[in-house]
């Protein structure tokens, strides 16, 4: 046995003990894979990737294994044939691939509910919801269990339960990263997006994940440029918009503190802040991409509906009938409604603002007592992320600070359609001089290694 076998052994050996260790604490991972890695020696020293553990959330198709969705309507589904090709990139890369993360049912809801699985548990206080639905992905960075994880993010799947858990999460460009093999949720908004505690090591993963697929009718040609080019560089001379109205209405106090403390000190690290009033707050106000998602939900989950709708979850499945009540027209104005909010965020990219800095989500993690209605905590903790996840451009949450409870606040960097470069150097940047990200919650190990 060669010393990169060693090595690779020794780090999936340590994935699967803490997984084994913490997971009946936070119930994030709902299955964990025994067979090794396969390494190329000759490439070990040429990735931080190369042989690292990593969770795949459980809405995404693994050669040889069940997906089963966070659903028991899959729980004897034949195994996967073949891998999804995000899958695939991450094998080519040299990770190793540890195991399945919780999920809520179907990708449906922002709070980490399952019926059938149990609740994903926040490590920070385990009262507290994860936020959803890549629940299991942010959670198992956040409790030290790996380095790296995937989730998706329709509304605000990765990005929520980053800020909730105090983690890293990018949502990219849509088209930059393959969905083949990936659960539909809604098909103009879904894409898969890395975790990590570290802004370096998700775009390390972004790099290795994103590209075209011309398997998938979604995916987009890119310029063949590294997304890491800029981390380093001066933030002198970026514009970093601030678009109060909307996106800083009704905050949690602490939110509020946090957003201006990151604005501070990014003007202090040499970045210019832009003042950005919207052109129809009112507009984003009315959650119409909220009510396109669910019926595009409703649409996807047609089949099983009809044919397993007593085994899905209560409120998964009470979202999917609020789907099938969305009328054509209703449908047809959301999407209009849509273009404007792209057409608006163009020109707010071209001639006013490089970045855009909001909160995350407007509140810390809730408590699961007060979050079982899974309509309305979607509602509160991805107002925030919606529409600019709809809208297709890029968006990061970075841990920016935290509650009186110990709780994490995430702040969301977004930028123009194809630019994740400028999030990795502002989010880099902003870790380089605070250690929000490398705090961790109470009873739980160091960052893996």
């Amino acid at each position: 046995m060669n010393s990169v076998t060693t090595a690779l052994d020794g780090r999936v050996a340590a994935a699967h003990e803490r997984i084994e260790s913490l997971n009946p604490k936070v119930n994030s991972v709902l299955s964990v894979f025994a067979e090794p890695g396969q390494l190329d020696p000759k490439m070990s020293d040429l990735s931080r990737l190369h042989g690292a553990p990593v969770l795949v959330k459980d809405c995404m198709d693994i050669a040889g294994h069940r997906t089963g969705h966070g659903s028991r309507i899959f729980e004897q589904a034949p195994v996967a044939t073949q891998d999804a090709e995000v899958v695939r990139r991450l094998k080519a890369a040299g990770m190793v691939i540890v195991g399945k993360a919780h999920l809520t049912e179907f990708c449906f809801g922002a709070t980490g509910e399952n019926a059938r699985y149990g609740d994903c548990r926040n490590p920070w206080d385990m009262a507290r919801i994860t936020g959803g639905s890549s629940s299991g992905s942010a959670a198992s960075v956040a409790a030290g269990m790996v380095r790296f994880a995937i989730g998706t993010d329709t509304g605000g799947s990765v990005r929520v339960p980053a800020a909730l858990c105090g983690v890293v999460g990018l949502r990219p460009t849509m088209g930059r990263v393959s969905n083949r093999g990936v659960l539909d949720v809604s098909t103009i908004c879904d894409t898969v997006g890395p975790f990590a505690a570290t802004v370096a090591d998700v775009a390390e993963l972004f790099t290795a994940m994103a590209g075209y697929d011309p398997g998938d009718p979604l995916s987009i040609p890119d310029d063949g440029s590294d997304p890491r080019r800029r981390i380093g560089a001066p933030l002198a001379g970026l514009r970093i918009g601030l678009p109060r109205t909307y996106f800083y209405d009704d905050l949690q106090a602490e939110v509020g503190d946090a957003l201006a403390a990151a604005a501070r000190r990014f003007e202090q690290l040499g970045a210019t802040l832009v003042e950005i009033d919207l052109a129809d707050p009112e507009g984003l106000k009315a959650h119409r991409t909220f009510s396109f998602v669910l019926a595009d939900v409703a649409d996807a989950r047609r089949p099983l509906m009809e044919q397993h709708a007593a085994e899905m979850g209560p409120e998964v499945r009470r979202r999917i009938e609020l789907g099938r009540a969305v009328m054509g027209q209703d449908y047809a104005a959301c999407i209009r409604a849509l273009w404007r909010w792209k057409a608006e965020l163009r020109g707010i990219f071209a001639d006013v603002a490089d970045v855009l800095l909001t909160p995350t989500t407007p509140v810390t993690a809730p408590l699961w007592q007060d979050s079982r209605d899974m309509v309305e905590t979607t509602k509160l903790v991805a107002r925030m992320t919606y529409d600019l996840g709809a809208s297709g451009v890029p968006s990061m949450s970075v841990p920016c600070g935290f509650d009186r409870r110990g709780l994490p606040i995430g702040m969301q960097l977004s930028a123009a359609w194809g630019r994740e470069d400028l999030l990795f150097q502002l989010g880099d940047a902003y870790q380089q001089v605070t250690d929000f990200h490398a705090r961790r919650p109470a009873g739980f190990p160091e960052l893996f290694e």
